[in-house]
């Protein structure tokens, strides 16, 4: 993106002759006569990288200005250097009460102003490089006391719940077994809840401080797409025969497709678009699981026979905390699963995409880059394979 600079100055011919000097050196220039004109420009929507201003101006000067300027919040990181009147100490003592950049003293030749823009950008870029990299620091800093934070209690909470469980079922009789299993059934369902959602809240926490895309390049490897599958329908088992819920696999002919990734954290996006298919299917509804290659992508495409989504709503299920029609459907979390699976998807350099029309269900593809195999044939042909939970 080019690089856009405002420069303030009412003697026309300094303002001209500067304008030209930055813009052949490749800058986006915009000019003004004074400081309201100025500030005209900045209220109808152009946002510079640097402001250069002139002191003495007529209808409102440098210092005003800068004041103005300083007081929009989308403005205070921009860099300010005044210019000032050879000699001036005055001016000079001003600017750096008011904390501005820089100054540069006039007439200055186009060198010295050449010289003054580029050490304030490269400046202000260190700058900014800095605090995002502190950021970065204190977001892994967080996501590991969040992660010890909810990992730690639940563990000691789940391991004393089995514990007790057990002591309860060897000490009681049936009648009062049958009263005593309600009580464990209800807390064994709030404590796996409790700890999808500690999972869930330290994953996106991984994926939004860029720890999932530092864990993929230190720790990537190469993987069957129809294991990581497998490996989450087995993760899912419990649930998928609770639900009463059947699938139908459509697989590509003697054609193994392999991506690059983590192998939990694809799991992960795999099993939860899985999850949100059995979730939102009827009792005892079959899902297809479609493997395919799509140009150079391992694809899966996810089929249920849910509600569908409305088009209105589509956009929306990306956002964490969105959770559509929960009065009709109990989703047991806080809306996190579909923005996890895009955060895990899209740090392995693919996509998903989705698409869903009321009463006629939804289907969600996951396209993860192929790694280059030299064994790879087209495929041409499916196999239908059929498995049954129930």
């Amino acid at each position: 993106m080019q690089t856009s600079i405002l420069f303030v100055e009412d003697n026309v011919e300094l303002r001209d002759s500067a304008a030209l000097v930055l813009r052949m050196e490749g800058y986006h220039v915009q000019v003004a006569n004074d400081g309201q004109e100025a500030l005209d420009i900045l209220d109808a929507g152009f946002r510079p990288h640097l402001i250069i201003s002139d002191i003495m101006m007529p209808r409102l000067d440098g210092y005003r200005f800068f004041e103005a300027v300083r007081e929009k919040s989308y403005l205070r990181a921009v860099p300010f250097i005044f210019l000032t009147a050879r000699g001036s100490r005055h001016d000079v003592t001003t600017a750096k009460s008011l904390g501005v950049d820089d100054y540069l003293v006039k007439p200055f030749d186009p060198d010295e102003l050449l010289i003054a823009v580029r050490n304030r950008l490269q400046r202000t870029a260190e700058i900014r490089e800095q605090a995002v990299e502190s950021l970065d620091d204190a977001r892994r800093r967080l996501v590991q006391l969040l992660s010890h934070e909810l990992r730690a209690p639940l563990t000691y909470v789940t391991g004393g719940f089995a514990l007790l469980a057990e002591r309860l079922e060897q000490q009681q009789d049936q009648a009062e077994n049958e009263d005593i299993q309600v009580s464990l059934d209800l807390i064994q369902n709030g404590t796996q809840r409790l700890n999808r959602l500690a999972e869930q809240m330290v994953l996106f926490s991984e994926i939004m401080s860029g720890m999932v895309a530092q864990h993929l390049r230190s720790a990537g490897e190469l993987w069957n797409l129809q294991y990581l599958v497998d490996d989450a329908l087995i993760l899912l088992a419990k649930f998928a025969k609770e639900r009463g819920t059947t699938f139908q696999f459509m697989l590509p002919d003697e054609q193994t497709l392999t991506v690059y990734g983590v192998r939990s954290l694809l799991v992960t996006a795999i099993s939860e678009v899985i999850r949100n298919a059995i979730q939102f299917s009827p009792p005892g509804a079959e899902i297809t699981l479609i493997i395919s290659r799509q140009e150079d992508f391992g694809a899966l495409t996810v089929i249920d026979q849910g509600p569908g989504i409305k088009p209105e709503d589509q956009a929306r299920i990306w956002d964490v905390l969105v959770q559509l029609e929960r009065e009709h459907n109990e989703q047991q979390g806080i809306g996190m699963g579909l923005p996890i699976v895009k955060g895990i998807v899209a740090a392995h350099g693919g996509e998903v995409v989705l698409y869903s029309a009321p009463n006629l269900g939804t289907q969600v593809t996951l396209r993860l880059a192929l790694a280059p195999t030299p064994d790879q044939k087209p495929c041409n042909q499916t196999t239908l394979q059929h498995t049954d939970f129930a």
